[in-house]
């Protein structure tokens, strides 16, 4: 994998400069939706958050609040209270709202992780989708209907991660969960939401080939699958595959399905401790990454995971060794724009 040395860094502020001022020059593509993560606990505390959610995005992510540990305390009941709190502002607002996720094998409640058998996982697979879904009918038009199933170093002949839906119920889950989304709303857009598909690495590849096969087997058996959603954590000492992501859209455009860009952020731990510096370099990384998309796939939408470098699971997941604070993200901690948010403007005006 390729590093970015501190040299690398400034001579992509110096490409990304003169990118946007030849995209600004030419006429450019149909606008693209650019929407954000919301967290509910900030959007309760914060109203400068809230007031940068209504500003810059017209797509909405519950972030957390429409997974099973949030929605599911006990087996019985559902907590919908975060969820219908950030519905009801995407929809005061007229934003598009994104679900996010029917089917994770993580952020799952103690009770889940205990089940032991095929029909129970079955069962309670199935309800969790029925009253989800239908709760949220005609206001969230498009669900992450399965998160994370590849393994994250798959094989073509041990493609799937180990959860405890894979274990009780096998590649069936994948199957259940798609079309129960669909009975439940049939015009609902139907995605399987995955991470790793930009480096120019052979488990990339790999990853790569085993969602096109997961989406073709859906595809043969008449189950709706509508798009598949590129998580995009972009690392930030990583090259992006261009060539590769190109192929890649253009697989998926052949399987009849569309592309979503729908974590978005960029993990700097190991560019250079200069804060203009390392956000120009970060926001040459998302112009190589869209661009490299856009130019094969028109995506149905960008979203980032979070906002505002205030609030992201960047800085503790990835921690920087000089201990500065991580800058993931197109507004800085003062909800100013940076250097990202230049390029995603292109995107989402259709100047790029």
């Amino acid at each position: 994998m390729s590093r970015i040395t501190r040299r690398d860094a400034l001579a992509a502020a110096a490409g990304l400069a003169a990118g946007l001022a030849t995209g600004a020059a030419r006429a450019g593509r149909a606008p693209i939706p650019f929407g954000s993560a919301a967290q509910i606990e900030t959007f309760r505390s914060d109203p400068r958050y809230r007031e940068a959610l209504r500003r810059y995005c017209s797509v909405i992510v519950p972030m957390n609040d429409l997974k099973w540990e949030a929605l599911r305390h006990d087996r019985n009941g559902f907590d919908f209270s975060g969820a219908d709190e950030l519905v009801g502002f995407a929809r005061q607002n007229g934003q598009a709202l994104r679900g996010h996720a029917l089917l994770w094998g993580m952020a799952l409640p103690p009770w889940a992780k205990e089940m032991s058998t095929k029909a129970e996982a079955e069962r309670e697979l199935i309800r969790h989708i029925e009253t989800v879904v239908d709760r949220y009918k005609g206001k969230i038009a498009t669900w992450d209907v399965v998160n994370e199933v590849i393994a994250h170093e798959p094989t073509l002949d041990n493609p799937y991660r180990d959860t405890i839906w894979q274990r009780l119920l096998g590649p069936e889950h994948i199957e259940i969960a798609f079309k129960t989304a669909a009975r439940v709303d049939p015009k609902a857009r139907l995605v399987i939401n995955d991470y790793d598909f930009e480096d120019p690495d052979p488990r990339i590849a790999v990853r790569r080939e085993v969602a096109l096969r997961i989406i073709r087997r859906l595809k043969d058996k008449g189950i709706p699958v509508h798009g598949l959603g590129m998580q995009a954590h972009l690392y930030g000492e990583r090259a992006i595959d261009s060539h590769g992501l190109q192929q890649f859209m253009l697989a998926l455009g052949k399987l009849g399905v569309d592309v979503e860009i729908t974590e978005l952020d960029v993990i700097d731990w190991k560019l250079p401790a200069d804060p203009a510096t390392r956000d120009r370099a970060a926001a040459s990384l998302v112009a190589t990454f869209l661009n490299a998309v856009v130019s094969a796939r028109q995506p149905k939408a960008i979203v980032t995971w979070g906002l505002s470098d205030r609030y992201s699971w960047i800085e503790e997941t990835f921690p920087r060794q000089d201990g500065a604070k991580a800058r993931p993200l197109p507004l800085d901690t003062e909800y100013k724009p940076k250097p990202m948010m230049t390029v995603l403007d292109r995107y989402r005006r259709g100047t790029a």
